[in-house]
């Protein structure tokens, strides 16, 4: 009789919910959110890096995970030819078992690598903002239904720059523009880069709005047992790494529960995994939430 009493007095427990970063990953936060609709959860306030802050600003608009995932779905069949700009990176990581695939990996790396070095990004900024905008209402981020925090990491100062108002098409654009792939956004004499910079799960971004529970997705790829330190590259990736999972490890201590989507060896650009990712993140939100939804 306890359960059913919780229920009929207290049928909706608020929540907040930060979003992380990583990319097609962050397709786990769909079946997140249709977890939590499912157990009774409302959630009074979102917040989102990068990936995150593309799904959170969905929902944000347009609370119902149906229509999120129906919208995403619905741009990658009608864009499979703008997800052909990721072939640089599919063939970057060509499985050496043929000699044909070795070289063809080898070139593309060179090419990928030259544009490192002679540019400030590989793919063009209009590529992002062309989904972001079909994806997301050109609203201010204040008009949202829910309330909305939209993290991003700001170049020149070195800081956390946290959105709750203004564009959210800009903001969001801004959140989502990985270092080096994407060029960084100027706004307001800042030079903005994507938000899992500084904010891989963004739950501080949530402390605002006074909130009693907070979870946390955390969508970021796993360490890797064995440390490849072959190279310069490879140290500063992996001092980097370092860096950015302690920064994580500082936020998610915040966090009253962090859903942990069993996704592995699934780079960001791998769309086309849509299915299996938000069924791994709906089996997870239930594992964890399921049994303590009070």
């Amino acid at each position: 009789m306890g359960n059913l009493w919780k229920k009929l007095f207290y049928p909706h427990p608020k929540i907040g919910l930060a979003l992380g970063s990583g990319g097609a990953r962050g397709i786990a936060h769909i079946g997140v959110l249709q977890a939590i609709d499912e157990l009774g959860y409302r959630i009074a306030a979102l917040s989102g890096s990068s990936m995150g802050a593309i799904i959170s600003a969905m929902y944000a608009y347009e609370p119902d995970w149906r229509k999120v995932e129906e919208i995403l779905l619905n741009y990658l069949k009608q864009n499979r030819d703008k997800l052909d700009e990721f072939e640089i990176f599919k063939s970057t990581s060509d499985s050496k078992k043929s000699r044909i695939k070795s070289i063809r990996s080898s070139f593309y790396k060179f090419k990928m690598y030259s544009k490192f070095i002679g540019d400030t990004h590989i793919l063009k900024q209009k590529l992002l903002r062309d989904f972001i905008s079909s994806v997301i209402p050109d609203k201010d981020i204040s008009d949202s239904k829910i309330p909305l925090a939209i993290v991003s990491y700001d170049l020149i100062s070195a800081k956390e720059i946290v959105f709750t108002d203004g564009s959210v098409i800009d903001a969001v654009v801004a959140s989502s523009s990985i270092p080096g792939i994407f060029p960084p956004v100027e706004h307001d004499e800042m030079l903005l880069v994507d938000g899992g910079a500084i904010s891989p799960v963004p739950v501080n971004a949530l402390k605002q709005f006074d909130l009693k529970r907070i979870f946390a997705v955390d969508v970021s790829p796993p360490s890797s047992k064995i440390p490849k330190c072959d190279n310069g590259m490879d140290i500063m990736m992996r001092v980097i790494y370092g860096n950015t999972e302690k920064i994580k490890e500082i936020e998610l201590a915040k966090a009253d529960k962090i859903i942990v989507p069993k996704i592995i060896g699934l780079q960001w650009w791998r769309f086309e995994y849509f299915k299996t990712i938000k069924k791994r993140g709906y089996d997870k939100a239930m594992s964890v939430l399921g049994k303590s939804r009070y």
